[in-house]
Parts: C-alpha cells; sequence; structure tokens
C-alpha cells in the first residue's frame, strides 16, 4: 500500500462527506446465500480504506515477484524505479502524478516483459508465448487497481469507478495468482510435484477470495428502510463461487494429468489423481459457508455434509495408499492383508472420532461409549501395525486412555498421561529406527538430532492440554517459542545441509512442502492464539517472524538465511505485529486532534535496530542479490540493496506511526534516492575498509565483506573504456551520485521558513557544482585547464537556469552576460585542449605499442575533442528546453514568477535595495541590442506579438533569440558529433532532427516561423541532410565511372531512385509551412515512387529518404483523410 497524504489513513473515514455527500447506490449483487441479497436502494458508498489489502498482497506480491524473476533485469529495473517516481510524486502529494506513474509504472514493466523475454527470448510455442504475455498483463493489471483503490481522490471523485475496480481485483486475484504463482512453483520444486502445491495454494485462495466478502466501500452500519437491519453488499455472485469452486477442484487434477499423461495409468499416479480430486473438496466442504453459492437451508447443509464424508472417506483412502504405504511402508511391521486392515482401522476410527467431535455429535451420553474405546482401538491397531513389542504396547494405549480421561474431565493431569505415552512412543520409534546409525547430517551427529527431535515434541504433545486447561498465557508462549527455535534449527539442518554422502543425490532429505506446511501452520497457529488472547503480544510477534524467516531457506538453502532473516523481521515488524492497541486503547489514540506517534527516542531506536540488523544480515543479502543477478554483484550494487533493505525495514514505522510527519517520509524518499542511485550509477567504493582491513591500531578491522563475500571492484574494461591500457576506477562518479542526492533533498526541502529556504538554495548550489566537477573531472583526468573551462561553464549554465526559473530583480539583466560567457567557453575548452600536453601513458602502452605514439595521442585528441562538444551538446538542449519552456508559457498566457529576493538572501541580510542597484548597473552595462534583438525591426504580429510583449515587460525579450541561437547549437554540435563518432552516419539525423522542434518564432533570425509552421524545420533538415549525403555519394560514383570502376547504369538508377523519393517529400513541407493540402489524387500516385526507389536502392542515404518519403505521402493522406471527415465528405 502506497504511503503518503494522498493515500488512506488507517481508521475508516466517517465524514458527513462520506455518506450525505456520496448518494452511490448502484451496485448490486444477485448471488445467493447468506448475505448475498440486496438491493440497491439501502447502499451507500463511503470513502474509505481497502479492507483486503492483507490478502490481495498474500496473492499478487509472490506473482509480481515472479514475473520479474521471469523478465530479468529490464522488469525489476522498470518495477524499482517506477515504484520510486510513485513514491516520490505521493511524498509530494501530487496525487494525480502518482495515480499516473503508478499505471505508467505497470505498462513500463509489461512492456520490458514482452521485449526483454517473450520476443527475444522465448523459444515456446505461439500459443504459449501468448498466453504468458496474457498472464504478465493480467498480473500488473491487477496490481494496477489494487495501487488504485488506495487513492483517496479516486474514491472522492470517482465512486463508481472505484467499486468496479474492487470487483474487478477481488473477481481476477484467484485465477491469476494461481495460474502465476504455479508458473514459479514449478521453476522451484519441479513439474512431478506442482500439482499439490497448487492444490493447496487454490485452497487458501478460496478461503480468501471466493466466499462472500463485504465491500469495502459499503457504508456499514446504516439501516435500511424501516429500521431494518442494514443489509450486505458482497463482492462476489454465486457465478463467481461456483467458478472458483470448479477452478480449486477440477485445476490440479488437470495439472497432474498434462504432466504426467505419459505414465498416467499406474496405481501411484491414480491415487496421486483421487488425492488431488478430493482434498481440495474436503476443504471447502469443510468451511461454514464453502457452498454458499449453492443458497442455504437444510437441503444445503446436508449435501455439504454428504459430500464432506464421501470426499473424507475418499481422501484418507487415499493417503493411505499414496502417502502411508508407497512413502513409509518400511516402518510398517505387519504383513498384508493385515497391515491395510490395522492402517485403515487406526485412521477411520480417529477421523470418526474428530468428525463426531466438531459435528457437535458427541452428547454426554455417547462420549463414554465411544471416546474411550475407539482411540484404544485406534491406538492399539496403530501401534501393532508400526511394529511395537508387548513390552512397549501401553505406552500408547496409556496415551489413549489419558487422551479419553481429558476429553471428559478436561483436567491437565490426565491429559499428563496422554504425553508421557506418546512421548515414551516417540522415543521408542526412534530409538529402534534411527539411534544406532553413526552418521553426521551436516556435521552434526545423528544422535543429536534424534535428541532435538524428541526435546521438540515435548511442547508439540503438551501445549493442546495446556490450552484447554486454560494454563497461564507465560508458559504456553515460553513453550510455543523454544518450539518454533528447535523447529527452525531441525529444518535448517535436515532441508539446507549437505546430506550427499547419507542419501547420495537420490532423494532429498526434507521435502520443501514440508518447509511449507510447518511454516503455514505455524503462522496460522500463532495468530489464532493471539487473536483468542491464549498468548500475549510478544511470543505472537516472535513466533511469526521465525515462522516467516524459515521459509527463506527454500530460497537458497546452501545461504543458511533463516537467522539474518529472522533478525531483520524482528526489528522491522514491531509496529507490525507487537505494538498493537486494544479497542480502548486504539480508540484514544485515533480520537480526532491526538497524533499516533511514539516519543522520538523509541521511533529513533526502533530505526537503528533496523539499520544494525541489516547490517548483520549484510553476508545473507549478498548471497540473495549475486542468486538473482547470477554473477559477482557489483560492490555499489550490493551497497545499494542494503540501503534499500534499510528504508524498507522502517517503511513500516513510518507508516503506522508518523504517517503525517514529512521529515520522516522524507528521510526514507532519501534513503531509497541514494540505494537507487548506488545501484544504477555504481560508483567504486574504497578497498579498504570495504574487503580488506584498514590500517588501524589493536588490529581493528571494521569492514564490509569477509573472504567469502567479495564484492567486484567496479573498473573499467580495458578494451572499451581503458585510457590507453590503464584501468580506471571512476571515482568522480560519487560527484554525479551526490549530486543527484542533493537534487532530491532540495525539492524535498520545506520551503517554510528563512532556514529552510536557505538550505535549499545551499543544496541546489551544491548539486549544480558538483554536476559541474564530475563533468570535468570524469571526461578530461589530466587536462587542468580544460577541466577549470568546463567547471565553470557548468556552473554558469546552471546559474542561467535558476536564473530563468526563479527570477530576481536585475536577472534579466544578468541572464543574456552569462549565455555570452556560457557560449565562449566553448572555444576556450576546444583551445585549451589543443594547448595542454596529454597526460603520459603507462609503460605498459610504451612497451606493447611502440610504433604507435602518435596514432595513440590522435586517438586521444579526437576523444576529448568529442567529449567537449558532447558536454556542450548536452548543456545546450537542456538550455534550448528551459528557453522553450518560456517561450511556450508566454505564447499560453502565462507570465513569469514575479522577480524578488530569495529568501536565503533576504536569511543574509540583502534586501530589494541592493538587487535594483545591481541591476541598474548591469543595464547600463548591457547593450540595447542584447536586451531587445531586433528592436528596429516590426514587431511581430498575432500570438507570438503577444507572446513578445509579454516578455518584453519582464525584461525577456531576448529568450526567443537566444532559444533558436542555443538550438542550432545544439543540433550543430550533435551532427559534428555524430560525423566524429560515427563517420556520419545517415541514420542519425532522424533522431537529430526533432531537436529543431526547439526553434521559436523570433523579431531577428525565424521571424516568420509561427507555431502551425513548428514541424516544418525538422522535416526540412531529414530531407536536405538525406539528399545531400545521397548526392555526395553520388559525385563520388561519377568519378568512379569515370574511372571505369562503375557502370553508367548503376549511377542512373541510384540517381533515379533519390529523385523519385523526393516529391512526396516537398509536397509535405509545402503543406507544413503554407496549410496548403496537395490533390490526393496526385499524392496517390507519387507515393508508389518511395516504394520503388526504397526496393532498387542500394545507398543507404537514399533508402531512408524513400521511407521518409512514405512516411510523407501517409501523413498527407491521413490529413486529408481527417479534412474529409470534418468536411462530411468522402476522401476520393
Amino acid at each position: 500500500m502506497l504511503p503518503g497524504n494522498t493515500m488512506l489513513s488507517a481508521g475508516r473515514t466517517t465524514s458527513g462527506v462520506a455518506a450525505g455527500a456520496y448518494g452511490y447506490s448502484q451496485f448490486t449483487q444477485n448471488g445467493g446465500g447468506a448475505g448475498t441479497h440486496s438491493t440497491a436502494s439501502s447502499a451507500r458508498f463511503v470513502p474509505s480504506q481497502f479492507l483486503y489489502n492483507g490478502r490481495v498482497a498474500a496473492a499478487l506480491l509472490p506473482s509480481v515477484l515472479v514475473l520479474a524473476g521471469y523478465g530479468g533485469g529490464a522488469v525489476a529495473a522498470a518495477l524499482a524505479v517506477g515504484l520510486m517516481a510513485t513514491y516520490i510524486l505521493d511524498a509530494m502529494r501530487y496525487k494525480e502524478g502518482a495515480f499516473m506513474a503508478v499505471w505508467l509504472t505497470m505498462g513500463g514493466a509489461n512492456l520490458a516483459a514482452i521485449f526483454s523475454a517473450l520476443l527475444l527470448k522465448s523459444d515456446a510455442p505461439v500459443a504459449l508465448t501468448l498466453l504468458t504475455f496474457l498472464l504478465n498483463a493480467l498480473t500488473l493489471f491487477l496490481a494496477g487497481l489494487w495501487a488504485s483503490l488506495q487513492f483517496r481522490f479516486l474514491q472522492l471523485q470517482y465512486p463508481g469507478v472505484v467499486v468496479a475496480f474492487e470487483k474487478m481485483l477481488m473477481a481476477g486475484c484467484l485465477p491469476v495468482a494461481a495460474a502465476v504463482q504455479t508458473w514459479g512453483m514449478v521453476a522451484g520444486v519441479g513439474m512431478s510435484s506442482s500439482s499439490f502445491f497448487l492444490a493447496a495454494l487454490l485452497c487458501g485462495l478460496y478461503r480468501f477470495f471466493a466466499l462472500p466478502l463485504p465491500s469495502s466501500f459499503h457504508l456499514a452500519g446504516r439501516r435500511a428502510m424501516g429500521g431494518g437491519k442494514p443489509k450486505a453488499h458482497t463482492l462476489q455472485d454465486s457465478g463467481d463461487g461456483f467458478t472458483a469452486f470448479l477452478l480449486v477442484a477440477a485445476l490440479p487434477v488437470g495439472v497432474y494429468v498434462a504432466t504426467h499423461w505419459a505414465v498416467l495409468f499406474s496405481w501411484v499416479h491414480m491415487w496421486s489423481m483421487i488425492l488431488l480430486a478430493t482434498g481440495p473438496l474436503v476443504f471447502v466442504c469443510s468451511l461454514q459457508d464453502g457452498l454458499w453459492w449453492l443458497g442455504s437451508g437444510r437441503a444445503v447443509n446436508a449435501l455439504r455434509r454428504l459430500l464432506l464424508l464421501a470426499s473424507l472417506a475418499v481422501f484418507l483412502l487415499a493417503v493411505e495408499e499414496r502417502v502411508i504405504f508407497h512413502s513409509f511402508n518400511q516402518y510398517i511391521r505387519l504383513t498384508a492383508p493385515w497391515n491395510y486392515i490395522a492402517v485403515t482401522a487406526c485412521m477411520y476410527g480417529v477421523a470418526a472420532l474428530v468428525l463426531l467431535h466438531f459435528s457437535g455429535s458427541l452428547s454426554e451420553e455417547t462420549e463414554g461409549l465411544l471416546v474411550g474405546p475407539l482411540l484404544m482401538l485406534s491406538a492399539a491397531v496403530g501401534a501393532l501395525a508400526a511394529g511395537l513389542p508387548l513390552w512397549m504396547l501401553p505406552a500408547p494405549l496409556l496415551a489413549a486412555s489419558g487422551l479419553a480421561m481429558f476429553y471428559d474431565t478436561r483436567s491437565l493431569r490426565d491429559y499428563l498421561l496422554f504425553v508421557a505415552g506418546v512421548l515414551a512412543t516417540g522415543g521408542w520409534f526412534v530409538w529402534n529406527h534411527f539411534w544406532f546409525l553413526e552418521v553426521s547430517l551436516a556435521g552434526v551427529p545423528l544422535r543429536t538430532v534424534c535428541t532435538q527431535v524428541l526435546v521438540a515434541m515435548v511442547p508439540a504433545a503438551l501445549l493442546p492440554g495446556m490450552l484447554y486447561a486454560e494454563a497461564g498465557n507465560g508458559v504456553v508462549g515460553a513453550l510455543l517459542m523454544g518450539q518454533a527455535v528447535l523447529l527452525c534449527w531441525l529444518e535448517e539442518l535436515l532441508y539446507a545441509g549437505d546430506h550427499e554422502q547419507v542419501t547420495y543425490g537420490v532423494h532429498s532429505m526434507y521435502p520443501p512442502w514440508l518447509v511449507v506446511g510447518t511454516s503455514a501452520l505455524g503462522l496460522g497457529l500463532a495468530r489464532h492464539l493471539h487473536t483468542c488472547a491464549a498468548i500475549e503480544d510478544v511470543p505472537a510477534y516472535v513466533l511469526q517472524c521465525a515462522y516467516a524467516a524459515k521459509l527463506s531457506m527454500l530460497l537458497l538453502p546452501e545461504a543458511r538465511l533463516t537467522v539474518p532473516v529472522l533478525g531483520v523481521l524482528l526489528a522491522a515488524t514491531p509496529p507490525l505485529l507487537l505494538h498493537k492497541a486494544g479497542a480502548a486503547e486504539r480508540e484514544r489514540l485515533e480520537r480526532p486532534g491526538r497524533p499516533r506517534r511514539l516519543p522520538a527516542w523509541q521511533g529513533a531506536g526502533l530505526a537503528a535496530l533496523v539499520v544494525l540488523s541489516v547490517v548483520a544480515a549484510r553476508f545473507a543479502i549478498f548471497d540473495i542479490v549475486q542468486f538473482v543477478v547470477d554473477r559477482r554483484p557489483a560492490e555499489a550494487l550490493v551497497a545499494g540493496i542494503l540501503v534499500l533493505c534499510m528504508a524498507l525495514g522502517c517503511l513500516p514505522l513510518v507508516h503506522r506511526y508518523y504517517p503525517h510527519s514529512q521529515t520522516a517520509k522524507r528521510a526514507l524518499l532519501l534513503a531509497g534516492s541514494l540505494a537507487a542511485l548506488l545501484a544504477l550509477l555504481r560508483p567504486p567504493l574504497p578497498v579498504g575498509g570495504g574487503a580488506e582491513c584498514p590500517d588501524l591500531p589493536f588490529g581493528l578491522c571494521p569492514r564490509l565483506w569477509d573472504a567469502g563475500h567479495v564484492p567486484e571492484h567496479e573498473e573499467d574494461d580495458v578494451a572499451i573504456w581503458g585510457d590507453g591500457l590503464r584501468r580506471r576506477t571512476h571515482w568522480p562518479l560519487w560527484f554525479m551520485l551526490g549530486s543527484a542526492f542533493l537534487g532530491v533533498a532540495a525539492m524535498t526541502q520545506s520551503s517554510r521558513g528563512a532556514l529552510s529556504a536557505l538550505l535549499r538554495t545551499v543544496q541546489a548550489a551544491g548539486s549544480a557544482a558538483m554536476v559541474a566537477a564530475y563533468l570535468a573531472l570524469e571526461f578530461f583526468p589530466g587536462l587542468p585547464l580544460v577541466q577549470v573551462v568546463i567547471l565553470v561553464s557548468a556552473l554558469l549554465a546552471a546559474l542561467f537556469l535558476v536564473l530563468l526559473q526563479l527570477p530576481v530583480p536585475g536577472g534579466a539583466v544578468l541572464m543574456p552576460g552569462l549565455a555570452l560567457a556560457w557560449a565562449a567557453g566553448l572555444p576556450l575548452a576546444l583551445a585549451a585542449q589543443a594547448a595542454s600536453t596529454l597526460p603520459p601513458l603507462p609503460e605498459a602502452a610504451e612497451r606493447l605499442l611502440p610504433d604507435s605514439d602518435r596514432e595513440l595521442d590522435e586517438e586521444r585528441r579526437d576523444a576529448i575533442w568529442a567529449a567537449i562538444l558532447a558536454v556542450y551538446a548536452a548543456e545546450s538542449l537542456l538550455l534550448a528546453f528551459a528557453l522553450k519552456l518560456r517561450v511556450g508559457a508566454a505564447l499560453a498566457g502565462q507570465r513569469g514568477a514575479k522577480a524578488t529576493v530569495p529568501a536565503a538572501c533576504a536569511a543574509l541580510g540583502l534586501d530589494d535595495g541592493t538587487f535594483h542597484k545591481a541591476a541598474s548597473f548591469l543595464g547600463q552595462c548591457m547593450p540595447t541590442y542584447v536586451q531587445q534583438p531586433g528592436g528596429s525591426r516590426p514587431a511581430l504580429k498575432g500570438p507570438a506579438g503577444a507572446a513578445m510583449q509579454r516578455l518584453s515587460q519582464e525584461g525577456l525579450g531576448w529568450v526567443p533569440t537566444l532559444c533558436n541561437l542555443v538550438a542550432l547549437l545544439c543540433f550543430g554540435l550533435c551532427m559534428a558529433l555524430n560525423w566524429q563518432v560515427t563517420g556520419g552516419n545517415p541514420a542519425a539525423i532522424l533522431l537529430l532532427s526533432p531537436l529543431l522542434l526547439l526553434l521559436a518564432q523570433d523579431p531577428l533570425l525565424l521571424r516568420t516561423l509561427e507555431e502551425r509552421r513548428r514541424y516544418a524545420p525538422p522535416v526540412a533538415a531529414a530531407t536536405l541532410y538525406l539528399t545531400a549525403a545521397a548526392g555526395w555519394q553520388l559525385v563520388e560514383d561519377v568519378s568512379e565511372v569515370q574511372a571505369g570502376g562503375t557502370s553508367l547504369s548503376f549511377f542512373a538508377i541510384q540517381t533515379g531512385c533519390l529523385i523519385w523519393a523526393l516529391p512526396c517529400q516537398i509536397f509535405l513541407l509545402i503543406w507544413l509551412w503554407t496549410n496548403k493540402r496537395p490533390p490526393v489524387m496526385r499524392v496517390l500516385l507519387l507515393a508508389p515512387l518511395n516504394l520503388a526507389s526504397l526496393y532498387l536502392a542500394d545507398l543507404d542515404e537514399t533508402k531512408l529518404s524513400a521511407g521518409v518519403g512514405l512516411a510523407a505521402s501517409a501523413a498527407l493522406l491521413l490529413g486529408a483523410q481527417q479534412a474529409a471527415v470534418k468536411a462530411g465528405r468522402n476522401l476520393i
């Protein structure tokens, strides 16, 4: 859920706007079942918090992770950058912008998945590729719906859209999450076991999304007409419930049949299909409202019980055959058929007692007749089947009798008999089957493991009776925590350890589904016991963290992630799990006017714990990153991930206790920005203190990594980026990182107060200075004169932009001088480069290339020359874009901000008088033709004249002319770079000609470039360049013809192709400039010439010109079609 003031608060809104102003009642449900029939007249829409964030998160977040893993770095980068942009916009209270950023992020991730994985890398059949594309799009669409429901403005302005979004989200989560997460399960556990995981997943999704759920935006508590009870408005109808039931019942079996078709007709697979068919049916029928879509009444209840009995009987038979006799047959010592009879009697006897108990059919008269005998009989036959000797038979009988007496008396003393019998039986089983083995599991003797198993059995046997006997909460919580610790240790040892010497690689020592099952059972039990007040807050919090952390071993077993992940969860989740207030306390905290905040020292302490836990888990994070990127990660990438983990760990703290604190949200934003900058820019970290011990007294060695977790140090590849043969570490990247970080800090800095304004100014100035330092030091190492010129020019450009956006008194007079000084820096930089001595090459270059010093020096000077042009091209593009925006604002009738003294300068004691004196002096020094270019010529007319008048009133009459000069300079520099770097690639003009859209109508240079003619310069530039380049090639061909190297026919054909490509381009230019469209028939007759030229031409320039001609003819025909539609006539 996205944080911020534009999102929903934690509580339900009860303002009068909710129900009074919004009479939206047009969402009704037509399904049957309890609480599903409603009428539109009693429905009221109320803006509120979406109630099912936890359920949707459990369904969609794993699905998005699966898609990100499949799509690779492109999808992950699109999601990370987009969500960070969304958070920034939301933190800055741009609610519409954050909403658009969410959907742009989902669209960008979808496109990244299509182009990176589906189209470029996929070798799958077309149908499977289309299905994958559909699943990807649906998952991201549902994620967008989920994020949209968090925006309060959407609820207030578009209630019907919000209701539709909620219904689509809850209806789509079950099938989409099941499909995508099964995809991930197949990749993780293999195809053979995926059907069983799918069955368990579908049961959980059915419980979350298929049972009737009330709408989050229905006003609960409002009584219907006549004073009756309020009618519920559920999100599902009977059709949705029946569809979900069919998916749960049929999909696991279908997947199993599809994956085992070749070997399906064997008893093992037949019993597996029966197990998959009846298991979900047992689960659905055991739910009170599992078949709600059938309606209500005695007949439906009878049908549900009948289905439950029948499916449970078949399910137990399948478990007996597929699980017990197939996987544990070695522990059953009776021979056939007595083994089947004994196991069947034991299982069905226990199942009968469980059914009778939960159905309430055991009365006081029947308890003594059924419970004791059935338990004793089941225990006896089960013990005989397991091979217990006669002298051990009293142990299971003691357990059965103790349980029967406890069922009658609820006495803990009777229950202890059951515990003693269970422990004795379990001890005999472990001693008889495992104790004698002299083997070690990952260095731990098997006898130690057996001892820990027996110890873990003690709380498992004790706790049910203690809970029923209402023992002390402290004792129950302590036993549960001890059991959780032992279980985590045992499962990590058995699952994540190296057991090749024991299993010989034939099978796994401990199956992954058992890790998932025990974790889910532990999480559910902890939450249930906490809800029932059977355990206190602290044990519930520790238990949930432990069982959630245990799941991490499935990701990377060899990394032993359980302990580090547990530490991070214990530090990050107290705001979610531990600090929960009761109803009275919550009402007191959420009382209007009372903030929900922790004391500052407590918040700082929790944040410090998160930071320390992430630092302690750095090796585990390193292993995870290495697994994801499939190589040794770079040091800056790992550092960025660590900072990101710290920010994410503090997110629950900020969201729960500081939801309205801009300082807390700004700190999170800055931490996330720093993490992104580290991961994207990857500046080199110092080796000492990172992977090597620094030289400190007393042998101190504070370092980030150890010998087994050493990241890659950022260095250039010699063959690609090296300076000669020297390997470079790009330490100036720290200036770029600092510049971006200070820029984000300045954007999010509060503007209230003189001190805040001063800080914002200092941050902005530091950002500009760091950008300038990066440009100077990164691209021109060893050339101090060039570095000084580039540094000063970049600072001048930054100052010009600041004065253009935040005008001050006298700034309009100063800016032309700044622009001239900036432009003068280009020839100065080129002259400094020509006069400077190149830094010496390393000895390796002279030894390996002794005869190429001059060639290397020439290449190095050409590279420096190109770098100077590239720096100035980027700066000129930025200046031209800013000037064009200012001209566009004037054309739209907007006036610029009033020139005022900056708050930072006011804080330093400067006032308007000081600025006006400086402006007067600068105005006397600046010539008039600079301040008003073209002032002696007639004034412009129309919108351009009005815009010039507005700009002149602000002292900015020179802005359009300067915009044109800078745009032409940018275009010229880019063309020069194209010639220098690529040798004049003709395709570059198609990318560079749009730069001429920055041109504007001005009174001096381009008086006739009206707004409707703005597309003519780019088209003219592309046409002229391609024609000139092709003509130059043809001139060279003429010389070859005269020398006999090229035939005259070739020259004639290429010349004809060039001429054929020009007419449509000329027509388009005439239309763009004069708004006179050529006849349609003429365009239709000339357009095929472009196809002929494209087919016959051999020159790249001519082919590109023909392509431009085709685009021109299409634009002409499209424009003619639109004009014909407006005029109400046919095109031809």
